[in-house]
């Protein structure tokens, strides 16, 4: 399977500028992609972050053709910006990833975490000076079996 987000399971780390405030270790691994990531605690917990995954790539598999994966929230009133992982459906039956760092300014509205995905722009692959856009290929299939097997481990611990 070459798709897969998920939390490290390794100790919390105190990265930031507040000794209290706990951060998550984590990695995304998207086709060629392998990449570990830090989520702050500050505000969501780790739940919060897998259910806002799950959500979103349930709304991928039903047919949205674009979606936000959310590794560092916190919320507008108490920081300037988020970041994610974008998910693209493609042609052929791929799905490009791509991280993306966004100021809560640049939205042109309210922003809404809940609503995350309506935020995510359309899919560019060169930024305003025409260089390439990292972004990574997985076949949207591994998306699909990756969120099934999330979906049975959540039914088995639940059973």
């Amino acid at each position: 399977m070459s798709f897969s987000i998920c939390f490290t399971g390794e100790p919390d780390q105190y990265l930031g500028d507040d000794p209290n405030v706990p951060y998550a270790m984590g990695r995304i691994v998207a086709g060629e992609l392998d990449e570990g990531f830090t989520s702050t605690l500050y505000e969501w917990g780790k739940r919060d972050y897998e259910a806002q995954w799950l959500r979103s790539l349930e709304r991928l598999v039903a047919g949205d053709m674009k979606v936000t994966l959310i590794t560092q929230y916190v919320n507008p009133a108490e920081s300037s910006n988020l970041e994610w992982w974008a998910l693209y459906r493609g042609e052929h039956d791929l799905v490009y990833v791509q991280n993306h760092l966004r100021f809560y300014d640049q939205f042109g509205g309210d922003f809404s975490v809940v609503d995350a995905n309506k935020f995510l722009q359309e899919r560019i692959t060169a930024n305003q000076e025409g260089n390439r856009i990292s972004e990574w290929g997985v076949p949207f299939t591994d998306i699909k079996l990756f969120l099934d097997r999330i979906k049975q481990q959540k039914r088995d611990t639940s059973s």
